[in-house]
């Protein structure tokens, strides 16, 4: 499975579990947005970043950023930038944080972990979804 291919899957699976969550999606960024709906916008711009998914609900947390990454992914200076903007992310004025969901393949959990703690995010900030490999195909290196 190519990168893209196993990106979109990972975004597909997130945006599902963004919905089990109570959210709506209101925008999504992925060739398999068609399972979601129609005409989704591609989700604005967070801090310097445009997450993959973007879902609200009238209860807090009332926004959710939804992220997708690779294994390859998590290693990009632009993966650390990401997760720290959209970690320290509130609601307009409010205290609030938004919440914020990412999906990777089950395979890079201990290198998103140190990720993580290198980058001073709480594991109480973010929900993973640890994504199968048998689901990807491809083994990372």
């Amino acid at each position: 499975m190519s990168a893209s291919k196993e990106h979109d899957l990972i975004v597909a699976l997130v945006a599902r579990s963004i919905r089990q969550h109570g959210f709506d999606l209101i925008a999504l960024e992925s060739s398999l947005d068609w399972l979601f709906g129609k005409g989704f916008k591609l989700p604005p711009a967070i801090v310097l970043h445009r997450p993959d998914i973007l879902g609200v609900r009238r209860t807090p947390p009332f926004l959710c950023i939804g992220e997708a990454k690779t294994c390859s992914d998590l290693r990009s200076k632009r993966t650390r930038r990401q997760l720290l903007d959209f970690s320290q992310t509130r609601v307009g004025d409010t205290e609030e944080f938004c919440q914020v969901i990412i999906g990777i393949p089950q395979d890079c959990e201990m290198t998103l972990n140190k990720l993580l703690a290198e980058l001073g995010i709480p594991a109480s900030r973010m929900a993973i979804i640890h994504v199968p490999r048998a689901l990807l195909t491809r083994k990372c290196a």
